[in-house]
């Protein structure tokens, strides 16, 4: 059995962000990940980093979108730490976002946007389509306005979460995988015991962050975290001018490299699942066809799918959980990997401040203090 200080559930982005600011902060950290090589949900992603496209109007100036946007203010100096810790180079791009309106309700999508911008003074600006069509050569001619978010930012996510696993190995923090957890026991002295099929740790400070399956680890609350599929694929053979992202609604295209292009993606409920489908690939290739009818000719390269951890109310799940030497930090749905070097710091926070000043709306004490909830 070992005894490092924080024991961290769960090797995605967001559970080794986490291991690697509680180690800089001279703690003895270990990481338990269930699959080989680790990082489900944040290995599928598409690596935006768009606090405001998505955002309806009640989140305005709320702490969920404070969160995002000082997360993407983070994320520059956090890739620059990355690389000059390991000597590695993280593809990050700073072009922003492109929102096209094809229709009517295109539009008011793009009002919606520009509204929400200029509420928070973040940059936001119409140009002209002439402008489009020089930065996406591909793009169909049925666009009837453009606006652009030069404060998006997007980053090759596989690059990210490997060279993060590197920066976290180097300082001393060790990484199981293939490593189930079975059961987790908190023990009357007050640290968490964790049990694998021929495994025990115990730890001053567990960190849950099991993405999808942090509501069904033994011993732990069952939190309401539900797996929500999402199917993407990989165009090759793509060369534009322009390497941010472009976006219609919730669908978008996101540069990855110099020649490839990651369209995405599926919002489905289908619990576990994490097949690709035929009905799911039609969408995002009718999708693609729709916006980019000049990308015919492209390679379809690869097919996948991820499981994003969803919560009832959108939110995040990340705080302490009451009675226990642990903190939350899961259910980040769409966001993860914006989200990661702010809950970093955050969880880093919460753990040397004996979880003081959590934020409410994040609160682990949401679901499990709540009228029927599990006894703790």
């Amino acid at each position: 059995m070992t005894h490092p200080d924080v024991l961290v559930l769960g090797g995605g982005i967001i559970g080794l962000a986490c291991a690697r600011e509680l180690a800089l902060r001279g703690l003895r950290v270990e990481v338990v990940e269930r699959l080989p090589h680790g990082a489900e949900a944040s290995l599928a992603a598409a690596g935006m980093l768009s606090p405001i496209g998505d955002v309806s109007e009640p989140e305005v100036h709320g702490p969920f979108l404070d969160a995002c946007r000082a997360s993407r203010d983070l994320w520059g100096s956090w890739v620059a730490d990355l690389e000059g810790e390991t000597g590695l180079s993280i593809d990050y791009d700073t072009s922003g976002s492109l929102l096209v309106a094809l229709e009517e309700g295109d539009e008011a999508e793009l009002d919606r946007v520009l509204s929400v911008a200029r509420s928070l003074s973040e940059r936001a600006e119409e140009i002209e389509i002439s402008a489009l069509r020089h930065w996406v050569p591909d793009v169909t001619p049925d666009v009837r306005r453009v606006l652009h978010l030069p404060d998006d930012h997007r980053v090759d996510n596989v690059q990210a979460c490997a060279v993060l696993a590197q920066a976290t190995q180097k300082l001393g923090v060790l990484i199981h995988y293939d490593s189930e957890v079975e059961r987790v026991e908190c023990r009357p002295e007050g640290t968490v015991l964790a049990h694998g099929r021929h495994w025990r740790k115990e730890a001053r400070l567990l960190v849950l962050a099991a993405g999808a399956w942090s509501g069904l680890i033994p011993g732990l609350p069952p939190f309401p975290v539900r797996p929500v599929r999402g199917q993407m694929l990989l165009l090759g053979g793509v060369e534009w001018p322009w390497s941010g992202s472009v976006r219609r609604g919730l669908s978008y295209a996101v540069r990855r490299g110099a020649t490839r292009l990651l369209v995405g993606s599926t919002l489905e409920e289908a619990g576990f699942d994490k097949h690709n489908t035929v009905e799911g690939v039609e969408a995002l290739l009718a999708f693609a066809r729709r916006l980019f009818p000049g990308m015919g000719n492209a390679r379809l390269e690869t097919v996948w799918a991820g499981l994003r951890p969803a919560t009832p109310d959108g939110l995040p799940i990340l705080g302490p959980l009451p009675d226990w030497p642990a903190v939350i930090a899961t259910g980040h749905f769409r966001n993860g990997i914006l989200l990661a070097p702010w809950t970093a710091r955050e969880v880093a926070r919460l753990a040397f401040e004996d979880g003081e000043d959590e934020i409410p709306e994040f609160s682990p004490k949401r679901f499990v203090l709540r009228p029927g909830a599990p006894s703790l």
